[in-house]
């Protein structure tokens, strides 16, 4: 009996934790800062060992986004606690970095993010290539680094990738794992209200997300209906084709059907990359929340008549 009691006690315990994790994605997508922040801060101390880490980049994310100078710090010094504790060999290292990237961008401090972004391409796993290029772009625009450059162009060169880490590996061996990913301590953050669904305007570093291989899914479309308004989520518009094909067709391997709709603008033409039909913004919301935030895919809801 009482072991039973216990299973019960942990499947319950897990039940409440996952709604609580669904809160604080939810919230986060929908740009909703302040509250995604308190969501994780609430839920990653009950982490695994081996998730908390994960966990605790999404509070970063969060507390850079909310346009606070002492949200901010926060978020930094949380990350640099997370860099330090957390074995080079798993995948949410290279994110981490990529992330400190971000911050140091931010900062000013271009040679730092390069040396930073240097790090998390030779830490880094297949998956995470095409945020990679992202950051690289991001990167290169406000450093001239031959290294940077060269460690940039690997990644669409993945056998010639391997062999780069597989060198550095060889040369530093991994730190242990430690026994648990404990982040600081801060006071409870109180900021100042941010904007519900607006970026601040002193911007803070572009917000990626840990990336996580998704469960094949494509999105929902809603059954036919009398009325013809739906929801959809955009997820880029570009000014060339090329691009807006290439995103669909890494969208489309993690089975997420997408369409390109073009549209004129004067001597130009937009290429609009949307996905799915919704009956309601929540729907849309949601699918983005589990779908598309763990590959790190920015989105807006449209209501399409």
């Amino acid at each position: 009996m009482k072991k039973i009691l216990i299973t019960l006690t942990a499947i319950f315990a897990t039940a409440a934790f996952a709604q609580t994790m669904a809160d604080a994605q939810k919230a986060y997508v929908a740009g909703n800062w302040k509250e995604a922040a308190a969501a994780y801060e609430a839920a990653c101390p009950k982490e695994p060992d081996s998730l908390r880490a994960e966990c605790y980049l999404w509070n970063v994310l969060a507390l850079s986004q909310m346009g606070s100078a002492q949200s901010f710090k926060i978020a930094g010094n949380r990350l640099d606690s997370l860099i330090k504790t957390t074995n080079p060999q798993r995948a949410i290292y290279s994110d981490l970095m990529m992330t400190s990237a971000q911050f140091r961008l931010y900062l000013g401090k271009y040679d730092k993010a390069a040396e930073d972004l240097i790090q998390a391409i030779e830490t880094s796993h297949p998956h995470q290539a095409i945020v990679l290029q992202k950051v690289c772009k991001a990167v290169k625009a406000k450093v001239k680094s031959e290294d940077l450059n060269e460690r940039c162009n690997l990644l669409n060169n993945p056998d010639s990738l391997k062999a780069i880490q597989t060198a550095s590996k060889a040369k530093d061996a991994p730190a242990a794992e430690p026994a648990k990913v404990a982040a600081p301590e801060p006071k409870p953050v109180v900021a100042e209200p941010a904007p519900a669904v607006e970026q601040p305007k002193a911007a803070a570093p572009v917000a990626t997300a840990p990336v996580a291989t998704p469960a094949p899914a494509t999105a929902p479309t809603t059954t036919a209906t009398a009325s013809a308004e739906y929801w959809t989520l955009q997820l880029g518009a570009f000014g060339t084709k090329s691009n807006a094909d290439l995103l669909v067709s890494n969208l489309k391997k993690q089975k997420i059907a997408c369409t390109i709709i073009e549209q004129p603008r004067g001597e130009k033409t937009l290429y609009l990359v949307q996905t799915g039909k919704f009956e309601t913004k929540d729907q849309a919301v949601d699918f983005a929340a589990s779908k598309l935030a763990p590959l790190k895919i920015e989105y807006q809801p449209l209501l399409k008549r």
